[in-house]
């Protein structure tokens, strides 16, 4: 029995030196979520902050986003996300975004709430490689009249940036979460130390959801990344 114990306290003592590899952490830190008319069904926003909780890169490994009603059944799910960036450095934070038309409910009632699951995987075959960048929201902007989140983006790397993803954030007089959008520039290169601007429409039903609550965008914000392949 005493031998029995001693390799037990051994083998604790083992794996107490042992580094901590806690892959797999995609964790979300705020959530924002609406339900909003779509032609005659409904349709679903979500907007999650995300933190890589672990000590390596990670990138979502499966996810499911299920739709329910007040009694917990699931109406409609989506496996469907958008990552920003794709792939998080340890410790890193950014942005998830998830959108699901839910067809054939009687009334905006019936979609009552969410859960979301995640699992992630080390991911040491590609790298985002951050870009310089500057955010900022304008109101009713004057070529377009409409809401409008915008990212400066500076290319401060020594070689040509391509394939620039920017994703762009509004957030309320707290740093609340409202809304995120991104993009990728396909086939279009920075050159080292140069900029460009861009700028995004924010969705007019997603404003006038925020107006009918009460709720003003106060600030902006951005992530700019290229993406590298590291085993090439």
């Amino acid at each position: 029995m005493k031998r029995h114990i001693a390799l037990l306290v051994a083998l604790l003592l083992v794996a107490a030196t042992l580094p901590a590899y806690a892959a797999g952490a995609i964790e979300t830190t705020e959530e924002t979520w609406y339900v909003l008319s779509h032609s005659d069904d409904y349709r679903v926003y979500f907007y999650a902050g995300v933190k890589n909780g672990s000590d390596k890169p990670v990138s979502v490994n499966d996810l499911l986003f299920e739709i329910q009603a007040p009694d917990g059944l699931t109406i409609d799910s989506t496996a469907k996300y958008k990552l920003y960036p794709e792939v998080l450095k340890a410790g890193e934070e950014g942005w998830l975004v998830i959108s699901k038309d839910v067809k054939d409910v009687a009334s905006k009632s019936d979609i009552d709430h969410y859960t979301l699951t995640i699992t992630s995987k080390v991911n040491e075959d590609k790298e985002c490689v951050a870009l310089a960048v500057n955010a900022g929201y304008l109101t009713k902007d004057e070529d377009d009249n409409e809401d409008v989140l915008r990212a400066s983006v500076t290319n401060s790397n020594s070689d040509v940036a391509f394939d620039i993803t920017v994703a762009m954030a509004a957030k309320d007089a707290e740093g609340k979460l409202l809304y995120v959008v991104g993009d990728t520039a396909k086939d279009t290169g920075l050159a080292a130390n140069a900029a460009l601007l861009r700028r995004a429409l924010i969705r007019t039903d997603i404003m006038d959801e925020l107006e009918d609550n009460g709720v003003e965008i106060a600030s902006a914000a951005a992530i700019a990344y290229t993406v590298n392949d590291l085993d090439d």
